[in-house]
């Protein structure tokens, strides 16, 4: 997968543009590429940059979706959990989860266990992973940290954590290998019409300042919390989102020692918030708020008291842990992009379903959504445009829909074969290459079958195979990012690709200037460049690390460095 050159692409007609490429823009240029139509994505930063990196890493059935009655969305998801699991099985992994009853929770466990099995049951696997309710001693049995004053019991589910950046990235690059176009880190500045009809976009290359035209028989905008800004260019002030916050904060598990993901309620105001182990295993990330939010969309940040309700969070679940601002390692803030309400209705309570809208030119938007729901999301859309179309643009023999029954790049098996996908298989062949054991344990978590790839660079010349961070980068992984999965900044390499900015203390900064410097030979940046690259990032970093940076004014000797995981 590679960054599209603007110019040959604008001598092209496409039959859909995409605006944005997070999970559902991704999904959509997948769909439509795969149906035979002619794709071009454009995103104005990064793959997966703005909700799509930023969400609570699950791809879950929406258990606490069933107090507002939403059956439909709650089904929908288990299925889509479900087909996670068999297209994405090197990002996929089955989380347990434990849903706490204490005395001050409204949660009633005869209810709940109804809703579970209901939950079971729409899975289509309820004989394989079937709820458990558990006695109060079967509990601290589990996680003796768990405070036990008012203590119930819990019940026992299944959903499934995964990594949204790369599943965002892959998603893109099987669309890319079966024909769409990228490029990334350009923006929209406008749309065109002909006849009063939207027939494409201009932008702006935000890498060398150029700009241009793309041409397309519809336009669709996938743009997540942007959607009114795209809507703006055709209508002034358009109001169809309400977006609302997100924080999660990130803990070593040694501070927190917690071994399944827990679905338990704040004790500030009783929202519901999950503590959840990472797919990294040194790491426990806790979410989410739920806050209106109203500033910057290009600059949301978690502040003081963000932090402060997700501590008390955790304090409440694990007394002795007595955990402060000092134990948090990391943070990231996203945004939902959800429709408003009609009603004056909570952030919690307001629904998380999608909507697709089409105005009188023909721009078609998908507002709302989630994570978990991408793949309906794209597949509805294009439908829409289809019927929409009565063969006037795109050609009769448009292919059947094909989505369901191609797997991801990177997963190395087929849905038709019958073959089960095996992480310890590409772990051994690349072990016998001549990786070593914990680098291959590692790309093959990132990029399953595709670890190969990076191999192929590793063992290219022995200047390849340098260190770069403590968790384990390497020059042969910044390579493989920038020519394979079109990355072409640093955040783009240390946020999207290796998720160093997520899991590693100091963010990546303390190695930052040896990985830009292998950047910048890479995609021929000048020394002003690189230094904007690096200022920008550690900007990034201190933003969500704010504790980091008290430290380093006050601390002379070098901070603690991350093992490799």
């Amino acid at each position: 997968m590679k960054r599209a050159n603007i110019a040959s692409t604008q001598k092209q007609h496409f039959d859909i543009i995409v605006i944005g490429c997070g999970v559902t823009g991704a999904a959509i240029a997948k769909d439509a590429s795969l149906r035979g139509m002619k794709v071009l994505v454009v995103e104005k930063n990064d793959i997966a940059a703005g909700t799509s990196s930023r969400s609570s890493k699950l791809i879950h059935g929406g258990l606490r979706y069933l107090e507002t009655y939403q059956f439909g969305l709650v089904a929908e998801s288990v299925r889509e959990r479900e087909m996670a699991l068999r297209h994405a099985p090197h990002l996929t992994r089955l989380q347990p989860f434990l849903y706490m009853f204490y005395d001050d929770a409204p949660d009633k466990k005869w209810l709940l266990n109804m809703g579970l099995t209901f939950y079971d049951f729409v899975s289509g696997n309820w004989n394989k992973r079937r709820h458990k309710m558990l006695s109060k001693s079967q509990v601290l049995a589990r996680q003796p940290q768990f405070r036990s004053e008012g203590l119930n019991g819990a019940a026992l589910f299944y959903d499934v954590s995964t990594d949204d950046s790369r599943i965002t990235i892959d998603t893109m690059r099987t669309a890319c290998e079966n024909g769409a176009q990228l490029i990334n880190h350009c923006e929209v500045t406008g749309l065109t019409f002909s006849d009063n009809k939207c027939d494409g976009i201009k932008v702006i290359d935000k890498l060398t300042k150029h700009e241009a035209q793309f041409k397309a028989h519809y336009i669709i905008n996938a743009s997540g919390p942007w959607s009114d800004n795209i809507l703006g260019f055709e209508r002034s002030k358009s109001k169809v989102l309400r977006p609302t916050k997100g924080v999660h904060i990130v803990l070593r598990k040694s501070d927190f020692p917690l071994h399944s993901a827990v679905f338990t309620r704040s004790p500030d105001d009783g929202r519901v918030v999950w503590p959840i182990p990472s797919m990294q295993d040194d790491r426990v990330f806790i979410g989410t708020t739920d806050t209106t939010y109203q500033g910057d969309l290009d600059n949301v940040c978690p502040d003081q008291s963000d932090i402060q309700y997700l501590l008390n969070v955790a304090n409440h679940l694990m007394p002795k842990a007595k955990l402060g601002p000092q134990h948090v390692i990391g943070s990231w803030a996203g945004l939902r992009p959800l429709i408003a309400p009609k009603d004056d209705l909570n952030n919690s309570k307001t629904p998380r379903e999608h909507q697709i809208m089409v105005s009188e030119s023909g721009l078609f938007s998908i507002v709302g959504g989630k994570l978990t729901s991408h793949r309906v999301m794209a597949k509805q859309m294009l439908d829409y445009i289809i019927k929409y179309d009565r063969c006037q643009y795109l050609s009769p023999s448009v292919n059947i829909y094909r989505y369901d029954k191609v797997i991801l790049s990177g997963a190395g098996v087929t849905l038709e074969d019958g073959k089960n996908y095996c992480a310890n298989k590409i772990i051994s062949e690349l072990n016998a290459l001549g990786v070593p054991r914990e680098l291959s344990e590692l790309w093959t978590s990132r990029y399953g079958k595709n670890a190969h790839l990076v191999a192929d660079e590793y063992l290219k010349s022995q200047s390849n195979q340098k260190r770069l961070s403590m968790r384990g980068l390497t020059v042969a992984e910044v390579i493989y990012s920038i020519s394979n999965e079109a990355a072409a900044s640093l955040a783009d390499l240390m946020v999207r690709r290796t998720s160093e900015f997520f899991w590693d203390k100091s963010g990546g900064l303390l190695e930052i200037e040896a990985i830009a410097t292998e950047m910048q030979g890479l995609l021929n940046w000048s020394d002003e460049e690189k230094a904007r690259q690096i200022e920008e990032y550690r900007a990034l970093v201190t933003a969500h690390r704010p504790s980091m940076v008290r430290e380093s004014k006050t601390k002379t000797e070098r901070p603690e460095m991350d093992p490799v995981c």
